[in-house]
């Protein structure tokens, strides 16, 4: 028998390109914070400089740090705290070669907002609050104590913008998230094969951009929420090549940022590939009618309007062309892709009411609709620790945690189009970036 194809119908529009995010947050211990600026800062804060006394004597001083710099957070705003010595030599020894001696010592607080540049540096803009004195300021001259409070003051007066300058290069410079971040970057680029049988799927994710929102923090931690955007590609078979890399961008500021990540996969399935993995299930599939023995000797799937077209060659009790027509769907409850109600084309049912109107009423539809089912539950399930693992064993997990929770798959819309079948796949979940050691 050889009935017409179904009338061709016109398509629906292609699913725009869709833009994924991925939400996290980027945290970061203040102990570590500590040890980086401690580091950078040095103990030398004032080199040795000549001030002069109310009688023109020539007073040589120099400020050092004595202790490390301590740091803490609260509402909104950091604050450096740090023992300093003053040193000053004799300005009316006799000797050539004046001996260097305490002058004072201090403890010395700063406050300061904490942000993010668009270089990837957290900033500071220290500013000297109060201080505390441990060793009230004074010298002996010709065996007299002499009181230098005021001149004491007039040195930090002069000198604390410098300070306030060395501790915000310390920040600026040691604290560099784009290192850390770079790395999450290059990772999240790699393709991500989401299923093997029946055949290897993969999620290539493009990274266009990164968002920070306001810095916040506690005690313990200063944490950056971070907001990647990508657009998703998905191929079928093996694994993609990788071609060049997108580069890091400059970081963008958003006074906001969504807890939940948001990831679109606009999925394109072909025909060719759809046909080929539905000749591997046929040939799999026995197929038992009560009227006689059919063979399906080939089966092809093709697109019209917002349907999906079965063109079977069959052989047996019925030889010929059987076409048949139904709605791609995703049920949410299996997670599987699959063709919905799918029954005889209007041409064929005539042709089958006069030949062989048995088969009408046997299961073959039913058969092929349970063949044309795509189960994706268990790698749907297992996506997040997928890519927490590849992410593990890459290199950024080395000094960074990457935490995937609260996954859910939604599917949002199915297009049928004249070279395969468009699915928009909406991923909710929440991830989480944790700097182990800066």
């Amino acid at each position: 028998m050889r009935p017409k194809p179904p009338v061709p119908q016109d398509f629906e529009p292609s699913i725009p390109d869709p833009i994924s995010y991925v939400a996290g947050d980027v945290t970061f211990k203040l102990n570590d914070l500590e040890q980086k600026i401690n580091k950078s800062l040095g103990i030398v804060l004032v080199p040795e400089e000549t001030f002069e006394g109310k009688k023109g004597e020539a007073w040589h001083l120099r400020v050092e740090r004595t202790g490390p710099v301590k740091i803490n957070y609260a509402n909104r705003q950091v604050s450096f705290s740090a023992p300093l010595q003053v040193y000053y030599t004799n300005p009316i020894g006799l000797k050539k070669v004046r001996k260097r001696r305490p002058l004072c010592a201090l403890s010395v607080n700063f406050v300061s907002p904490l942000g993010i540049s668009s270089n990837w540096r957290l900033t500071t803009r220290s500013r000297f609050e109060d201080y505390k004195w441990i060793e009230q300021p004074t010298v002996k001259l010709l065996g007299l104590k002499i009181g230098v409070t005021k001149l004491a003051e007039n040195i930090l007066n002069k000198r604390k913008a410098d300070i306030e300058a060395a501790i915000d290069k310390a920040v600026h410079s040691e604290l560099r998230l784009d290192k850390h971040v770079s790395k999450v970057w290059r990772d999240i680029q790699k393709p991500l094969r989401i299923t093997k049988k029946p055949e290897e799927i993969w999620i290539i994710p493009k990274p266009f951009s990164v968002a920070a929102a306001p810095v916040y923090g506690n005690k313990k931690q200063i944490t950056v929420p971070l907001q990647i955007a990508f657009r998703v590609d998905t191929k079928i078979g093996p694994r993609p090549e990788q071609t060049e890399l997108e580069r890091l961008p400059r970081l963008l500021k958003r006074a906001t940022m969504p807890e939940a990540a948001r990831l679109q996969v606009r999925a394109f399935i072909p025909y060719e590939d759809m046909n080929r993995v539905l000749a591997v299930a046929l040939a799999q599939q026995k197929l038992h009618l009560i009227g006689g023995k059919i063979k399906i000797k080939e089966a092809t799937v093709y697109g019209s309007g917002k349907s999906l077209i079965m063109k079977t060659e069959v052989a047996g009790a019925v030889n010929g062309t059987l076409y048949f027509h139904g709605q791609p769907a995703y049920d949410t409850l299996t997670n599987t892709l699959r063709i919905k109600n799918l029954d005889f084309d209007v041409d064929t049912k005539e042709r089958l009411f006069a030949t062989a109107d048995w088969l009408l009423h046997d299961n073959l539809r039913d058969t092929l609709q349970s063949v044309v089912v795509v189960p994706l539950r268990h790698e749907i399930d297992e996506i997040p620790e997928k890519i927490e693992t590849a992410f593990a064993r890459g290199k950024a997990g080395r000094k960074t945690d990457l935490d995937i929770n609260a996954f859910r798959l939604v599917p949002e819309r199915l297009v049928v189009r004249p070279e395969g079948v468009q699915v928009l796949i909406k991923v909710d979940s929440k991830v989480a970036v944790k700097i182990k050691k800066l």
